[in-house]
């Protein structure tokens, strides 16, 4: 958990700083023209992260889950034939 959120000035420019509650730094953005924008910045990181669910963006994205669909009618069931494998060949005719 965070500290505090500082924002400082660097030259003309400011930038805001996480820090955790030993007041050492976490996290630096980079450079805003004005005080305004790291100020915003700032609050949308903090909106952003209290409560968010942390996810792994290393990893592929899951397949969204299917809708369910109304129950299919039962058919009849298809006559069973004999497994195809690779190495049945069909008969060279002469």
């Amino acid at each position: 958990m965070a500290g505090a959120i500082e924002v400082r000035a660097s030259g003309a420019k400011f930038r805001f700083v996480v820090l955790n509650r030993n007041g050492d730094k976490l996290v630096q953005s980079s450079p805003f023209d004005d005080k305004a924008s790291a100020k915003r910045a700032a609050t949308s990181l903090l909106k952003a992260v209290s409560g968010a669910p942390i996810v792994d963006a290393t990893k592929p994205a899951a397949p969204a889950p299917k809708a369910e669909s109304a129950p299919k009618a039962r058919t009849a069931p298809k006559a069973r034939t004999a497994p195809k494998t690779a190495a049945r060949r069909p008969a060279k005719r002469r």
